[in-house]
């Protein structure tokens, strides 16, 4: 077999619709031989015996599975359940595809000597089907090695910018150095000669030129085998061709969307160095927006002969971006339970959204919410009511100035916690603005006001208990400023880089409402993933309050808190918090007798590290290890009373989101972990973070 060439897999797809149809028949208790009426094609086509096995004889370079990827004559299978027949005819044909896979990894000598054929004798009468078993006798022969390795540049070394000129902040663009495109070559001198290998290495040099803005790279390798020495040189030719950069952008498709907030979201791309990851970013940035169902990307020229060069050898390609809008009005409505070891609720929920109002790229979002919660469960509620929320969102982008985002958030709520229940209104007004793609900054001000009842006693006659300050109803005026850098590939679900970012909150003083204090809260993502397959994650935390002023202190419901399937898991929703005990003379929550009620604390830390697996199609696991602290003191620290957990977990990919389950368990005792129970069972939608 000459050297380029490979042999292929035999495609599974009907092997996958086989299995489909017997496996639920089978479940509905109908039998595997429902699937089919009558006779089976193999059948109709004169086929007499099933396949029973399928062995090999002088095979090492190969396990049997992996030949049997190769073969039309394959052992018939239970999981999945597929039945294969035997066809005479076939038996050149699988040899002759056994042999072209050696010869493909440099067993040039290699060759099937025999084929036996072993009709199996009926054990029982009931068997209905004659069956017969295939051994291939293999030959392997000697192994072809690489004797040398040349990398060869015929039209000299990429040209273009430099790597300094090509990077971007927090993007070190992929170097074209021959000494480094040359580490891209995986096979070396003495190694098996393999076509596979070979291929491989050279798709690794042409993909590293793409990226770098070289779109015409091509990469042509040439193996000149020698039988007597049993030895192959192979020579690469690498062609970078020209540095192109993207050019003008065509953007065809628009029906209601007005495009100049598209170009604004795509401009910052024109003169970049082209590359397919860059093309992809394009698509991504258009469909984010939100009001389009497909968005093809064409490029032009696509023919290297009429690209037209600067005296820098830099040349520009221009892109043809194809949209096709979507109906911009949505309706959803759904149901949900929701549980934590401290609260279960039923829910049902409803959302109206509109993505194109006004045709002006105005966005809308209504929520609707409503349920019940049981305290801690439904079968033993010790507090239970309902709750609602109705949340108005409304967005829009390049009022006064074309990257400035404007929110408004209206928002009616009537919820249950421990020890209370509530209903409030608030309202929030927010700018926020990205700063190349890099750095986010915000600016918001909201106004809220809660009128709590269903007051429990205990929280009554804790007037000054921690600062708590208990006060019934209140209004709050807080002005907030944010600045995030995103280091990360992507903004929307990250692989690789950092999150790092700080959010500061002031409330009362000169802004009015009846509590005065001071919110500071920086934090860090890290995330990395090796393989496409798995993904470890990172975040650390802090959150400060300082109260000041003549009304110092935060509400019950702002203060810090945690536990729940987003923080520390293997602790209750807002359990890792300080508590009052809300019992009876005689009673005492550490035996179960009564219960506490968490109250939040004014310095909460926070970290987290999970470990992300995905198994099978979009069935992720998880391991992680969580820690934590919150304490009533101001910027109060005690690190030998963190709280640590650990445990893992499933997820899965939806249309509609990620689906996590979580248990967690607890690894030490502190002062807050008393009367808690040891483990924790978390059901949420999304990454925790």
């Amino acid at each position: 077999m000459p050297p380029g060439v490979t042999a292929q897999p035999r495609e599974t797809g009907a092997r996958a619709l086989a299995w489909g149809c017997q496996l639920l028949l089978l479940v509905l208790g109908l039998g595997l031989g429902a699937c089919k009426h009558g006779p089976s094609p193999a059948e109709l086509r004169g086929a007499e015996y099933l396949i029973r096995k399928v062995e090999f004889e002088g095979n090492e370079r190969f396990k049997p599975g992996e030949l049997h990827e190769y073969l039309e004559l394959r052992p018939t299978e239970r999981l999945p359940p597929q039945r294969y027949w035997f066809y005479e005819g076939l038996i050149p044909i699988d040899s002759e595809r056994l042999v072209a896979l050696y010869h493909a990894h440099g067993y040039f000598e290699a060759d099937v000597v025999d084929v036996r054929v072993d009709h199996i004798e009926r054990k029982r009468k009931r068997e209905r089907k004659k069956r017969v078993d295939l051994t291939f006798v293999i030959e392997e022969g000697p192994l072809t090695r690489v004797g040398a390795v040349q990398l060869r540049w015929p039209e000299g070394p990429a040209v273009g910018p430099s790597r300094e000129q090509r990077s971007t902040a927090f993007a070190r663009a992929p170097s074209v150095d021959p000494a480094d495109i040359a580490k891209l070559i995986s096979i070396e001198v003495d190694d098996p000669f393999e076509v596979p290998a070979i291929n491989r290495s050279a798709a690794a040099v042409r993909e590293r030129l793409r990226q770098a803005g070289y779109p015409y790279a091509s990469v042509e390798h040439l193996a000149r085998v020698s039988p007597e020495a049993q030895t192959a040189s192979v020579d690469f030719e690498v062609r970078p061709g020209p540095f192109m950069r993207i050019g003008e952008l065509e953007i065809t498709g628009l029906a209601t969307v007005p495009e100049r907030p598209v170009r604004v979201e795509l401009e910052r791309l024109i003169g970049r160095p082209y590359s397919p990851a860059l093309v992809q970013q394009i698509e991504q940035r258009t469909y984010a927006l939100g009001v389009f169902s497909t968005v093809t990307i064409d490029q032009q020229p696509s023919d290297r002969s009429n690209v037209t060069l600067n005296a820098d050898q830099t040349g520009t390609l221009d892109l043809e971006i194809a949209v096709k809008e979507s109906d911009p009005q949505r309706i959803r409505v759904g149901v949900g339970l929701g549980f934590e070891p401290n609260r279960w609720d039923q829910r049902v929920s409803a959302r109206y959204s509109h993505e194109n109002l006004f045709r002006a790229l105005y966005r809308l979002r209504l929520t609707a919410r409503a349920g019940y919660a049981e305290l801690p469960n439904l079968i033993q509620p010790q507090a239970h009511g309902p709750f609602a929320e109705i949340d108005l969102h409304a967005e829009k982008k390049g009022l006064l100035e074309k990257h400035l985002v404007w929110t408004l958030e209206p928002k009616l709520e009537l919820g249950i916690e421990q020890g209370y229940q509530y209903w409030s209104s608030s309202h929030r007004f927010g700018l926020s603005r990205f700063f190349t793609r890099w750095v986010q900054l915000r600016l918001n001000h909201t106004l809220r006001y809660v009128n709590f009842f269903s007051i429990s006693p205990t929280l009554r006659t804790q007037d000054t208990f921690l600062s708590l300050d208990f006060r019934d109803p209140y209004i709050i005026s807080a002005v907030g400023l944010g600045a995030t850098v995103f280091a990360v590939d992507q903004i929307a679900a990250p692989n690789q880089g950092a999150v790092i970012g700080i959010d500061y909150q002031v409330a009362g003083g000169p802004f009015g409402g009846q509590y005065d204090f001071q919110e500071i809260t920086p934090f860090v993502r890290l995330y990395w993933r090796p393989i496409e397959r798995l993904q470890i994650a990172a975040r650390a935390r802090v959150g400060l309050i300082f109260p000041f002023g003549d009304q110092p202190g935060a509400p019950i419901d702002l203060r810090s808190y945690l536990g729940g399937t987003d923080t520390v898991r293997g602790w209750g929703l807002r359990r890792l918090s300080p508590r009052v005990d809300d019992c009876e003379p005689g009673e005492n929550y550490r035996d179960g007798t009564c219960t506490s009620i968490p109250v939040g604390g004014n310095t909460a830390v926070l970290a987290n590290v999970e470990v992300r697996v995905r198994t099978w199609k979009q069935l992720w696991v998880a391991g992680f290890v969580d820690g934590g602290d919150v304490q009533a003191g101001v910027a109060s620290f005690v690190p030998k009373e963190w709280n640590y957990s650990a445990g893992g977990g499933l997820r899965y990919d939806t249309p509609i989101g990620k689906f996590r389950l979580d248990v967690g368990f607890r690894l030490n005792d502190t002062p807050l972990s008393e009367g808690e129970p040891i483990w924790a069972l978390h059901f949420g939608l999304g990454e925790s973070f």
